[in-house]
């Protein structure tokens, strides 16, 4: 019993430094490990669910530390969470002893993916959540989402840590180093040559942003003349370096707000409406203006916000582009309309929490992998990034309460991923494959 308490607490422990919180995600390619090794030899199964389910908790402390304050919401997401990371593991124990130590990993791995996916189905958050996100900063094994989405992701995410418990227990099994084993290596392989491809051509962006005006225009649309003409101090000096496209955050101006550069620009304007709230990226080229309307309103917080319905493309120095707003960029059916067009680029006005500057902004990148295309996100209260469609980081920034800014060559994608073509098809065989599993596994304890 000691010793599934302390394979729990460190397990839990090393899953909330992995998700979520930082650069530290490749740690949940080992943070299940004690856990699932003690899960295995366990007596009784109610124990293994309730280590698990503490376990799944703690490892939530990220998404508790950064939306607690203002989403209360995320309470009952941790909770769903680790009740979900509790049933997957009693489900690989139960393969594990009736079935087989090789469909234990694998169930393990396709339990989570199947799950993550059909809750992202009819979640109001998207895919936000997914296992698979930690893995952002494992360049190899990241390019999976350009074949698998981020079902691909969780898939790896899950697979290696299952893999490497029943290889604690069995290190002569080859059957079940076997089956996935060849699935990473090949996903490996598969990577490394993605990296290597050349990018597409780059065009210079610049990425404005002040955090004294982040929301400020919500509360005080008498100060849109101030906060107008400090955007636009910053874009004269922004042009002096020639961007193809000037990109400022989410919500930052009123609607109907005038701005003016040879480049294009896009902002984030707020206007209210009759019986609602507008949340807008004006796309301003040369004298004509278009609008996109924000998708995906971020739940508790936007109920009063008229959702848009339509994609808005552009050139972008020479480059077909897509705009897209902050959340929109959670959820992966919507951005693959962009991957469907083969956008090289997308320019993303954001507005984030601070705390999850790092949690959400990465998020974004896992689109343009998916779809094959760059990504330029300009955030308040978070990070600026510049992102290749390989998901490198080609350059950062944080915020600070002050005019910042952000200028970079940003090497375009080429579009034509398998997986903005097929769609969520591999996500789809995890769901066929878990139930195939649950049901192996039910009629093995009625014999």
């Amino acid at each position: 019993m000691k010793w599934g308490i302390g394979a729990a607490l460190l397990s839990g422990a090393l899953l909330a430094v992995s998700r979520d919180t930082g650069q530290f995600g490749w740690l949940v390619l080992v943070a299940p490990v004690p856990l699932l090794v003690f899960a295995l030899r366990a007596p009784k199964a109610f124990l293994v669910f309730g280590l698990a389910f503490i376990a799944g908790l703690i490892g939530e402390a990220g998404p508790i530390w950064f939306y607690g304050r203002v989403l209360p919401l995320i309470y009952g997401l941790a909770v769903y969470q680790a009740l979900v990371f509790a049933l997957v593991v009693v489900f690989m124990r139960g393969l594990y002893h009736r079935l087989s130590p090789a469909a234990a990993v694998i169930g393990f791995a396709a339990m989570t993916a199947a799950i993550e996916y059909l809750y992202g189905l009819v979640s109001p958050n998207g895919s936000f959540g997914a296992l698979g996100y930690t893995l952002v900063d494992v360049l190899p094994l990241l390019q999976t989402a350009s074949l698998a989405g981020i079902a691909g992701l969780s898939f790896l995410a899950a697979v290696i840590p299952a893999g490497l418990a029943v290889l604690c227990l069995k290190p002569r099994d080859m059957a079940t180093l076997a089956a996935w084993g060849v699935p990473v290596v090949l996903a490996l392989v598969y990577g490394f040559w993605q990296l290597a491809q050349p990018p597409g051509p780059s065009v210079k962006i610049a990425l404005l942003s002040d955090d004294r005006y982040a929301g400020r225009i919500y509360d005080h649309p008498e100060a849109n003349g101030e906060i107008a003409a400090a955007f636009n101090a910053q874009i004269m000096q922004a042009a002096a370096q020639k961007p193809a496209a000037i990109v400022l955050p989410e919500k930052m101006l009123a609607a109907g707000t005038q701005l003016t550069s040879n480049s294009v620009i896009v902002a984030g304007l707020h206007g209210p409406v009759k019986g609602g709230r507008l949340n807008i990226a004006a796309l301003y080229e040369g004298a004509n203006t278009r609008f996109y309307l924000k998708k995906r309103m971020v739940p508790g917080l936007e109920a009063e916000y008229r959702p848009g319905h339509a994609e808005l493309a552009t050139d972008i120095g020479g480059q077909p582009g897509g705009i897209a707003i902050c959340k929109d960029m959670d959820f992966a059916s919507d951005l693959r309309l962009y991957g469907k067009r083969d956008v090289a680029l997308m320019l993303v006005p954001a507005w984030d929490f601070d705390r999850d500057r790092y949690l959400h902004g990465r998020m974004a990148v896992v689109r343009g992998v998916e779809n094959g295309f760059s990504l330029a996100r300009s955030a308040s209260q978070g990070l600026m990034t510049l992102s290749d469609s390989k998901g490198r980081i080609i350059a950062e920034k944080r915020t600070i309460k002050g005019p910042s800014m952000l200028v970079g060559d940003l090497p375009t994608g080429k579009g034509h991923t398998l997986y903005s073509r097929i769609s969520d098809v591999f996500a789809q065989i995890m769901v066929v494959m878990w139930l195939g599993l649950l049901g192996l596994l039910m009629w093995r304890r009625k014999t």
